[in-house]
């Protein structure tokens, strides 16, 4: 028996073949949820529980096999932020990501962010994060 798969079908298995390869080339490990619709692929490592150095290590080592680095995406309507990268593999645009924990500002006022001089400030709920704001997550140490 043969399968013919249509022009998106077979686009969108060579990009899940690339992405599959890219995985096993990183070694990467436990939760991985994989979605493909045509030639992109999202590559979710999770879950949100997880520890935080293993997922942004694996997103670290699949973005150096893309060529390119990890970078903190932040929302900006709500406290949410991901570690994210995106590249090329086989032909298909792969992204991967993992959602980072914001933290809380002390007495739970409010969530932390640091201001682009690098000082910390609260923002309070309702509140959106300044332009060239970041959000503070599970990465950064206590003293950064």
């Amino acid at each position: 028996m043969s399968l013919s798969l249509p022009p998106s079908g077979a686009l969108t298995a060579a990009a899940m073949r690339a992405a599959a390869a890219l995985i096993e080339q990183a070694g990467a490990v436990g939760l991985l949820l994989v979605s493909c619709h045509g030639g992109h692929v999202t590559i979710h490592v999770g879950p949100h529980d997880a520890d935080v150095a293993v997922r942004a290590g694996q997103v670290a080592a699949l973005a150096s096999l893309l060529g390119t680095s990890p970078y903190q995406y932040d929302g900006t309507a709500a406290p949410a932020a991901w570690l994210q990268a995106a590249g090329q593999a086989g032909g298909a645009t792969i992204e991967v990501t993992t959602r980072l924990r914001v933290r809380p500002a002390p007495g739970r006022t409010g969530t932390l962010a640091q201001t682009p001089s690098g000082q910390r400030s609260v923002i309070t709920a309702g509140q959106d994060l300044p332009a060239g704001w970041r959000w503070i997550t599970d990465l950064d140490t206590a003293g950064r």
